[in-house]
């Protein structure tokens, strides 16, 4: 089957999995750069980079890969006969993996100032934008372009959206008052979204925590959100606001440190 086909398959079925690319090989090894597979959530293959060992760990970092959103270049080296297969070849070779698929979705629940700024940005950024916001008169396409969908309330969310993958799901509260943040922070983490952000003082949050803890909601599950929200980037204006949320969000979805780039030294697995 052609790759390409399968994948525009699985994007227009919402779908999605992992397109696996030789992209450099030395020495002696299985295939050529440019071989593909495509790897489903349950492990099942289109395609083929070598078969063996070699494709054997492909598929399992594919599958992790899936839990996580991250892109890889996994490089192997097929030297060690302890390892069977790889070790017959002697040689090496890099395989990029990327997810392909469902858009990740953002969540933004409060359209005010920040909320609208946040929904051009990751509109931009290529995220599917979903809006919640009491406030009918903020929900209008002509306010939020490029948005969605729009709710009045998580319930109605819930409601139309009943098959959705934890790890494509990013939650931004910027909503007006912490009433609102400690009725709907409960529901919101049953979700298991990827990243849960609440904007507010460090004050206003800890009055938050106070209240979701006299709720019943555990200690850990609290410590994972994201509040104060955002990147210290000595932020004032709605649109640097948004930049930093978007910024943190990056930070979460693409795992990494968000060092400068004068720090930064692209993640490479070796396998030996």
């Amino acid at each position: 089957m052609n790759i390409f086909s399968e994948i525009n398959k699985i994007e227009t079925e919402g779908m999605t999995a992992v397109l696996c690319i030789v992209t450099k090989t030395q020495g002696s090894t299985p295939r050529h750069a440019g071989s593909k597979m495509i790897v489903f959530p349950d492990g099942r293959i289109v395609g083929t980079v070598g078969g063996g060992e070699t494709e054997a760990l492909c598929i399992t970092e594919a599958i992790q890969l899936l839990k996580n959103g991250n892109t890889h270049t996994l490089h192997y080296k097929l030297v060690n006969p302890e390892q069977g297969d790889p070790g017959i070849c002697g040689g090496e070779v890099d395989i990029y993996m990327e997810v392909v698929g469902k858009k990740q979705k953002i969540l933004i629940i409060g359209a005010g100032h920040v909320g609208k700024q946040l929904s051009f940005l990751a509109n931009w950024l290529g995220f599917d934008v979903i809006v919640i916001d009491d406030r009918e008169e903020l929900l209008s396409e002509k306010i939020l372009p490029g948005t969605s969908s729009h709710f009045k309330n998580l319930e109605k969310f819930l409601e139309f959206y009943t098959d959705f993958e934890a790890f494509n799901l990013f939650v931004v509260m910027t909503t007006r008052s912490l009433e609102i943040d400690v009725m709907y922070l409960p529901e919101i983490i049953k979700l298991d979204p990827r990243y849960i952000g609440v904007i507010g003082s460090k004050k206003r949050w800890i009055k938050t925590t106070e209240l979701l803890l006299n709720d019943g909601i555990l200690e850990s599950e609290i410590e994972k959100i994201f509040s104060p929200i955002g990147l210290d980037l000595k932020s004032e204006t709605p649109e640097e606001i948004a930049l930093s949320i978007m910024a943190e969000i990056l930070q979460v979805k693409n795992d990494t440190s968000g060092e400068n780039l004068r720090y930064f030294r692209r993640k490479r697995i070796d396998v030996e």
